[in-house]
């Protein structure tokens, strides 16, 4: 498996892999550990995580299959998720996770891990989780898109969140942000139109501390 390793700033930094399939089984519990709704915070098997997204998640629900690999694209984690997964809590780690550790080992902590693969998308892919990072590391950056957030009812949007079974209640101002951020797409056209032009000229002046090319 094929992972390159770049830092977008200081405290960000990408990890591209070779496909949609590597990015997503390799992050899939780091991820799940942080934001899913269900096991945020908690220790949990593949095989449990598995059972439960079939029975929750839109196309699970609908193909009876798990579809996680092809659902998820991107992916960004604050670097405390890895403390549990370096202490043995989640043990057996799996070959992906273990290199995803090791290539992280020698970075200074607090950082933030955002990651998808080389494909179509990939670029709109990156800004949104670079959105994340930004949110989590840059305190002005986080104020900035909160005052513009607050203005705004965001209640169908949040419950269109929830239906994809994929974010905790703590996550769902950071997402709604970062999917006005990123590409235009099914859920950002939902965003107020005025909010989506503020957010993206705050995204657009912090971004330029980092390079996404």
């Amino acid at each position: 498996m094929n992972i390159q390793l770049r830092s977008l700033t200081e405290r960000i930094h990408l990890v591209t892999f070779d496909s949609q399939r590597e990015v997503a089984s390799t992050f899939l519990r780091f991820q799940e550990h942080y934001e899913s709704p269900e096991f945020r915070g908690k220790v949990f098997s593949l095989g449990e995580y598995k059972k439960w997204y079939i029975e929750n998640s839109p196309m699970g629900k609908k193909t009876g299959e798990f579809t996680y690999c092809y659902d998820w694209a991107g992916f960004n984690v604050p670097s405390y998720v890895f403390i549990s997964f370096r202490k043995g809590d989640f043990d057996p780690l799996s070959r992906k996770e273990k290199k995803l550790l090791n290539i992280l080992e020698d970075k200074p902590e607090p950082f933030y891990v955002i990651g998808s693969f080389r494909g179509i998308g990939y670029k709109g892919v990156v800004k949104h989780e670079l959105a994340h990072g930004l949110f989590y590391t840059d305190e002005e950056y986080r104020e900035e898109i909160m005052n513009v957030l607050k203005k705004f009812d965001l209640s169908k949007v949040k419950d269109n969140l929830r239906a994809l079974a994929s974010y905790h209640e703590d996550v769902l101002d950071d997402e709604c942000h970062a999917y006005c951020a990123g590409g235009y797409n099914s859920t950002s056209r939902m965003m107020p139109t005025e909010m989506r032009k503020k957010i993206r000229e705050i995204y657009k002046k912090h971004a330029r501390k980092a390079s996404i090319t």
